[in-house]
């Protein structure tokens, strides 16, 4: 082999090798979970306009998206770690503001935080404070609203998500539920056939932003600015409600 066709072949390994190193420069890793109906998991499936408003808008700066199956809570800490660069749905907080630049919103939704109950017991919270004395249900690393997840002297019982609740539910473990995700919780009710379930008088009134949470440590934070005018701008243009009414789903509000 002559020193050309030597100098050639190493070369050429070079530019494999550089080529196969920046293939993945332009990546962002995005973490899915099971939050129907705006995030579906079915096995090793995923799918919803979440999913789709994400890909579209990363596309537009040449960045893909490669997406990971995970609870929040995992999400969540690799998120502050700078390991995930993205999580949809995450809902703003002073606590995540440390750690989390919040791109959008791409709208508003109506999150009421509700308190499920055995059916015929309505009557048994009718105001915040007859929270307290009760067994909470709630789910880990969840932001509910600011005064209810700063409240210490209630009883909350942590769980891990909503098949385990609707369980513990079933097996009378706590006297109420604090339900944010009103239908993923009733699908898990329903996969276990409980339907013996009702929601409190009392419920706390509110709207949040829907958000993705971006992270503050991640290699790609530097292109926070950029993605999120676009995400902003999906919104304005109506974008954003074609991706919902693709699915079928009620749009967020704009205002």
């Amino acid at each position: 082999m002559t020193k050309v066709t030597v100098l050639l072949s190493v070369l050429l390994s070079l530019l494999f090798i550089y080529n196969s190193v920046h293939a993945e420069d332009n990546v962002l890793q995005a973490d899915f979970r099971h939050r129907p109906p705006e995030m579906i998991v079915e096995g090793k499936k995923m799918w919803g306009p979440l999913k789709d408003i994400l890909e579209e808008a990363a596309k537009k700066i040449e960045y893909r998206i490669k997406w990971r199956i995970a609870p929040f809570a995992r999400s969540l800490g690799d998120l502050k770690k700078g390991i995930s660069d993205i999580l949809p749905r995450t809902v703003r907080t002073e606590e995540r503001e440390v750690f989390v630049n919040y791109l959008g919103p791409i709208g508003y939704q109506q999150k009421d935080i509700l308190f499920l109950v055995k059916k015929g017991k309505e009557d048994l919270i009718n105001s915040y404070e007859d929270l307290k004395g009760l067994s909470i249900a709630v789910k880990r690393k969840t932001a509910y609203f600011k005064r209810f997840d700063k409240e210490t002297t209630f009883n909350k019982i942590v769980t891990k998500g909503d098949d385990i609740m609707a369980k513990m539910f079933q097996k009378g473990r706590f006297d109420t539920m604090a339900v944010l995700d009103r239908v993923s919780l009733e699908k898990a009710m329903g996969k276990y056939n409980i339907t013996n379930y009702s929601y409190a008088n009392y419920r706390h009134i509110q709207r949040n932003g829907n958000y993705y949470g971006m992270s503050k440590t991640s290699i790609n934070a530097g292109i926070y600015e950029q993605l999120n005018e676009i995400l902003l701008n999906m919104a304005k243009s109506g974008k954003v409600t074609e991706f919902y009414m693709k699915y079928e789903l009620e749009p967020p509000l704009q205002n």
